[in-house]
This record gives structure tokens, C-alpha cells and sequence, in this order.
């Protein structure tokens, strides 16, 4: 299995909207840690930023993901966020799909792309 340390791209569909933007993964043996920075689309609202933190596991391919925490970056209204959990499959070296969901049942699925293995300074 292939090292997921790197910079992804990430977008997600769920029932009332839509998320994109990048995910910031490193793996130390089966262990994953990180933080996933996008901008979340609600459905009659409008867009903001996010930044949640996460830890997680990879077992053969199945990669699992659960926020700790999260930073709200910017938005024109007070925002009230539930924390995410995602649950996928690394199907190649470049493309993990999966579920996600939050304490309030909202789901989705999502796609990470690769962009690159590097990190941003400081990660």
C-alpha cells in the first residue's frame, strides 16, 4: 500500500449541499492524522469556510477518519458545526471514496484526488 502523507484534493455530496477544497494527511505506519480545509455550500444559505482536525487508521485499504476539532475561517453568519466522521476505500494510489457522517445524521460521499505527497510547512 502506498504512503497517503500529502496534499488531496477533496469533494463531498450530501443531502443539503456540497463541500470542496484540500485535505492535509499524514500517515505514521497505520496510523493517519490531519486537517481538511473547504468551503461548505448549504443548500438557501451562504457558503463557508471550515477547517476540522482528524486523526484516523488505515487497515489494508479501508482508511478511516474522525474530526477532533475544527476552526471556523470564515463565514458571514454564526455557524454552529457538528463535528465528521469518514469511513473509505483507497482505491489506487491517488483515490480514496467513501461515507461520511455527522452527530446530526447528515451523510454524504466523498472523494479525495492526490494533488502531491508533500505538506505544507509547518504541518
Amino acid at each position: 500500500m502506498a504512503d497517503l502523507t500529502g496534499t488531496w484534493k477533496y469533494t463531498e455530496e450530501y443531502t443539503r449541499g456540497n463541500a470542496n477544497g484540500e485535505l492535509y494527511l499524514r500517515q505514521e505506519g497505520d496510523k493517519l492524522s490531519g486537517r481538511v480545509v473547504f468551503a461548505d455550500h448549504l443548500k438557501g444559505e451562504e457558503p463557508y469556510m471550515i477547517q476540522e482536525f482528524m486523526e484516523g487508521t488505515i487497515e489494508g485499504r479501508k482508511v478511516k477518519l474522525k474530526a477532533t476539532g475544527y476552526d471556523v475561517i470564515h463565514a458571514e453568519m454564526e455557524v454552529d458545526y457538528d463535528l465528521d466522521e469518514w469511513v473509505g476505500l483507497v482505491l489506487n494510489e491517488g483515490t480514496i471514496k467513501g461515507v461520511s457522517a455527522d452527530k446530526q445524521g447528515v451523510d454524504g460521499n466523498f472523494v479525495l484526488v492526490k494533488v502531491n505527497s508533500s505538506l505544507p510547512d509547518g504541518f
